[in-house]
């Protein structure tokens, strides 16, 4: 039982670190073709790896409520 939690935990910090990586790899490319939306861009990245990063940690809380 506690691999199964511990692969669940991996595989959730696994999601978030992918998920905020794609999150980042875009929005700089999006800045470098349009430098003068970066602040809009950046406002919208913020939000979207807050939701991603909120995500995992509900997961990550449930893999530790469920254990």
């Amino acid at each position: 039982m506690g691999s199964m939690i511990a692969v669940g935990l991996g595989l959730s910090v696994w999601g978030i670190g992918i998920g905020i990586g794609k999150i980042g790899g875009s929005a700089v490319d999006a800045m470098a073709r349009q430098p003068e939306m970066a602040s809009k861009i950046q406002s919208a990245m913020l939000i979207a790896a807050g939701m991603v990063e909120g995500a995992g940690l509900f997961a990550l809380v449930l893999a530790l409520i469920t254990k």
